[in-house]
């Protein structure tokens, strides 16, 4: 009995951003274009009180009522079924909660809650949007904790289409924009790849373990009696889903475009929700790719690539969102990278730091814009550490923690991917070193941002600081700076949480924390797979790790620190390698005419037949109507004998399939 309020909580964590969505969707109704401003207010106070639910569910569940011994702290509740087939499958309304529940709900409402907040001021000269913007940002909170919390693969499902619908109406949510519509749409139809490949996925998990429980599915796994071959096509169907929700090649190319959202929507979807859910589900059928090492080895290379590639390209992007949009891709990557290699944990502690640092850098980076007035392009900015001493300080600190220097977040779980890198079996050498060249490119175009942004000289003579210092008073400053002053202490001290067992002598508590309290699996079984270092070649690591990300913040400040004086513009993109990835290595290019342009070509030949084909076939079928009808039309007389006759024939005809029949 003392365990049955436990059911509301875990309950209540999704259903509050539903039951905001819904209210405000319903004002943006009812009111339309008189849609009050104090929206925003109730909304994040129903935010707040998620995060207390969430917080009252983590302590109840794992600390105070741990429920499955064997499994870790876990509770799961079912409180209806929806369908239950011949076929020996169930499909429960279940929801879970457990320790990377626990954990990345937490995340997920806390970068929602900031984001909330930091709207306030961004969107103020939209002011009567208010109710439809907050309405889609509440249920894209909801969707997210709805896969969260989803105790099987229905539910899970039922979350990940509700992200991708409400990651739609976000991104194109500037309805008066061509490029944003066409952004919400090129996401959509490349989700909607991933969607295919996840139904193919779980339905080849429900014919070989019979059930969609995300318990039983491990269980089922964990025996060994699955067959390879299997597991690894699930694991593929798995990957490729997954590989379209978290931006992987070559399915990443709607996330660069999506920056033409609301940088807040930015900050949400890049830091701890969308592009992370094929991570998460990735983590949550952690079994499947334990029994799958061909496919396990196709996922670690190609984040491996993903990062490298993707980190290239942000190197001279001269657009501020889309630095980071390329930064967020080659930090996916890693985290593929790391499930590839079997660390699995590890891959969830860099998602974890990650969120801090990047909501941080995408807030700032949206501040920056509005001081700008809404100007993107970094060469025409330069010199706000000046106006700006507060934000540049903030945006520093979250640079320095994705570049991955000595002590910040980054740094920790940076390593941890890279040491998993090189402990791979077939061709950790290679993978390991192109986590090492990452992290230098990481560190360089960090830098990089930071120094042509706060400290260089605009290329645009007409962009005055002073301008920006005309309108300092009628700043929204806290609404601007508080999320980032709040972001600033996990993007510092998150990693420490993660501290490796080569400096303290015993596992990191969050690996702790992740092992022992697994979701899916027995610790004995996961714990089979885990990379793991000896102490020297670990030293190895980490010090290969810092000296690259060192190199990179030198190479940035002694490049674009000399540019200080002149505009960014000149001579800063000369050269073969410059050119590639400004042009982003012409992959959109590529794309448009491998596969956009066939695709038209086929379906203007589709048009070109349906318009012959169709009005041939209905004036054809007119014509035959026609001429039977004036063949029957003839035998219209008038005549009584002639309808007696006729009849008289009918009777016939009837009699004689009637004897025929006898």
């Amino acid at each position: 009995m003392k365990q049955d309020w436990i059911p509301y909580l875990i309950v209540a964590v999704p259903l509050l951003p539903l039951i905001a969505s819904v209210l405000n969707a319903a004002i943006y109704a009812v009111a339309w274009r008189r849609t009050s401003a104090r929206v925003q207010y109730w909304t994040i106070l129903i935010s707040i009180a998620a995060v207390v639910f969430a917080l009252a569910a983590h302590f109840s569940v794992i600390h105070l009522h741990p429920a499955l011994a064997g499994e870790g702290s876990a509770t799961v509740i079912t409180p209806g079924t929806w369908l239950t087939l011949n076929y020996p499958l169930r499909l429960d309304w279940a929801f879970r909660f457990d320790a990377l529940t626990s954990i990345m709900a937490a995340v997920v409402l806390f970068i929602g809650l900031m984001v909330q907040i930091f709207s306030i001021g961004y969107l103020s000269d939209r002011r009567n949007d208010y109710a439809r913007y907050y309405a889609w940002l509440s249920f894209f909170m909801f969707s997210m904790l709805l896969l969260v919390v989803a105790g099987n693969l229905f539910v899970f499902f039922l979350g990940w289409e509700a992200v991708g619908l409400s990651s739609y109406k976000l991104i194109s949510f500037y309805v008066e924009k061509d490029a944003a519509q066409r952004a919400g749409k090129k996401a959509f139809i490349i989700n909607r790849i991933g969607d295919a490949a996840l139904l193919i996925g779980m339905f080849a998990i429900f014919r070989v373990a019979n059930t969609a429980d995300f318990r039983e599915i491990a269980l089922a796994f964990s025996k060994g009696s699955i067959a390879a071959s299997h597991a690894n096509f699930i694991a593929l169907m798995i990957f490729i889903a997954a590989a379209a929700k978290s931006a992987q090649l070559p399915l990443y190319t709607w996330l660069p475009d999506a920056m033409t959202g609301p940088t807040p929507v930015s900050a949400l979807i890049h830091a701890a929700t969308m592009v992370t859910a094929g991570i998460f589900l990735m983590l949550r059928l952690e079994p499947v790719f334990v029994l799958a090492p061909q496919a396990s080895m196709i996922v670690a290379w190609t984040g491996a690539l993903t990062a490298l590639v993707a980190a290239f390209i942000a190197v001279a992007q001269t657009d501020i969102k889309k630095v980071l949009a390329f930064s967020t891709v080659s930090q996916l990557g890693l985290m593929v990278l790391a499930v590839g290699s079997g660390a699995y944990a590890a891959a969830f502690f860099h998602l974890f730091t990650h969120a801090f640092f990047k909501a941080m850098l995408f807030l700032s980076a949206g501040a920056v814009i509005t001081f700008k007035h809404h100007e993107q392009n970094i060469r025409r900015m330069g010199g706000l550490v000046r106006s700006r001493p507060m934000l540049a300080l903030l945006f520093w600190l979250a640079l320095a923690a994705l570049a991955g220097l000595p002590g910040l977040s980054g740094f920790f779980s940076k390593d941890h991917i890279i040491g998993a890198a090189f402990a791979l079996k077939s061709g950790g050498m290679i993978v390991g070193s192109i986590a090492i060249l990452v992290s230098l490119l990481t560190a360089f175009y960090s830098f990089r941002l930071g120094i042509i942004v706060f400290h260089g000289q605009p290329s645009d003579a007409n962009v005055h600081d002073s301008h920006d210092e005309h309108e300092h008073a009628a700043e929204p400053s806290v609404t601007f700076y508080l999320p980032l002053i709040l972001l600033a202490g996990p993007a510092v001290a998150a990693g420490w949480f993660g501290l490796p067992e080569l400096f303290t002598g015993y596992e990191s508590r969050f690996f702790s924390y992740f092992n022992r309290n697994l979701p899916i699996a027995p610790y004995e079984f996961v714990s089979q797979v885990q990379w793991h270092l000896a102490h020297h070649a670990e030293m190895m690591v980490v010090s290969a790790g810092t000296a690259a990300a060192l190199i990179g913040v030198i190479a940035a400040i002694a490049w674009y620190g000399l540019m200080r004086r002149r505009p960014v513009a000149e001579g800063a993109y000369h050269g073969m390698l410059s050119r590639l990835s400004l042009n982003k290595l012409y992959i959109d290019e590529i794309y448009q005419v491998v596969f956009v342009n066939n695709y038209r070509k086929i379906a203007d030949k589709v048009s070109d037949t349906d318009f012959r084909i169709i009005p041939a076939m209905s004036d054809g079928l007119g014509h035959l109507v026609q001429a039977v009808g004036s063949i029957f039309a003839r035998l219209q007389t008038g005549a009584l004998a002639h309808y007696a006759a006729y009849s008289f024939a009918g009777i016939l005809f009837l009699l004689l399939i009637l004897l025929g029949t006898v």
